[in-house]
């Protein structure tokens, strides 16, 4: 109020809130998305109680459209566009992995795009199959939100887990391990972002059908159907078919075991428009950005030196060394020139000289 700053708040419903696992699941859900921190999830600034009773967090307010209703009203999402979103929900979720929290109810619904001024090149095939370049006009910021059945993996006092064989989540978007109401790990996020990507490219989810327990035996039992079969007039390439099946395996020691594996096969998934530095290098097109760089970032050297070196320091104990190495260099004498050395004698004789 006081520094005009928009704000969204969510305030959980009076039906719900005399439930003490539904107002665990609620602020759960505010620890959670504060906890991770990251530029790609929905920032909660505050939480807590209603003077009358109801709980409440205030999260920043996102001026955008839900995946799900870009899907819904435009259809099936361009490759390099739905590539870019795939990519930025899969740093989300690496961020929140890397701090023990599964989100467990991926689903277009929960991501939102904010519009934002372009910012990269874009490569684009022409009809001839010659390359032209362009200045993109937007593109998609990603925000990842509702994390209220979120599985927090280390113990704090709102941790209330789930009773063993419930089935929580969206069964459009749900790993087999979780529609069998087992015990999940980060590859159950794994799964359901295969299956957003196959729903972003191919305009629908893999599985439907009219009763929930249908689509959740389907996720058990049913191996995915190929993108490229599925939507045969859209552009998806091997690599981006490839990526969604190995995404959706229902063994989740075959899918893929972290995002940075995930994103990596990502980037090599473009086709006839990708953005700069994912396409190949185009005869007659001057690099920029990355590309144009002919030497290493000091950074990018000094990470090499550090991750390369054989005295098995740890990083902070690498930096914390260069610190300390940096320091004594600075303030150790350099060598002096024979002429400073002789000079420096006759002023110390002269000082003694005066002394005596």
């Amino acid at each position: 109020m006081y520094i005009k700053k928009p704000v969204a708040v969510k305030v959980l419903h009076p039906q719900f809130a005399r439930y003490q696992e539904a107002i665990h699941r609620f602020l759960r859900e505010a620890r959670a998305a504060t906890s991770i921190n990251h530029p790609n999830i929905v920032d909660v600034t505050d939480f807590g109680i209603l003077a009358d009773g109801p709980v409440y967090f205030v999260m920043e307010y996102l001026d955008g459209k839900s995946l799900e209703d870009l899907i819904e009203k435009e259809g099936a999402v361009e490759l390099h566009r739905a590539l870019n979103v795939a990519n930025q929900i899969a740093l989300a979720l690496e961020a929140a992995h890397a701090v023990g929290v599964i989100h467990r109810d991926l689903k277009p619904d929960n991501i939102m795009l904010l519009k934002k001024p372009g910012r990269r090149d874009l490569l684009r095939m022409t009809p001839d199959q010659s390359w032209i370049t362009e200045r993109e006009e937007s593109y998609d910021f990603v925000k990842v939100l509702d994390f209220g059945i979120a599985k927090v993996l280390v113990q704090d006092e709102l941790l209330a887990e789930t009773v063993q064989g419930a089935v929580f989540g969206t069964p459009e978007y749900m790993s087999p391990e979780a529609a069998r109401g087992e015990d999940v790990d980060h590859r159950a996020d794994v799964y359901s972002l295969g299956v957003i990507l196959f729903d972003m490219l191919c305009g629908r989810p893999p599985f439907e059908a009219p009763q929930s327990n249908e689509v959740l035996a389907m996720h058990i039992h049913n191996s995915p159907p190929s993108p490229r079969e599925f939507a045969p007039h859209r552009e998806i390439t091997e690599m981006a078919e490839s990526v969604i099946l190995r995404a959706m395996q229902k063994d989740p020691g075959r899918r893929y075991q972290n995002m940075s594996e995930f994103r990596r096969d990502l980037a090599n998934a473009y086709g006839s428009i990708s953005y700069r530095r994912h396409g190949a290098p185009v005869p007659g097109l001057t690099p920029r950005g990355e590309e144009a760089r002919t030497k290493k970032r000091l950074t990018e050297e000094l990470d090499e030196w550090i991750t390369g070196d054989a005295s098995r320091l740890s990083v902070e104990q690498a930096r914390m060394l260069s610190l300390v190495e940096t320091a004594e260099k600075a303030f150790t004498p350099g060598a002096m020139s024979p002429q400073e050395a002789e000079r420096l004698a006759n002023a110390l004789d002269r000082a003694l000289e005066d002394d005596d």
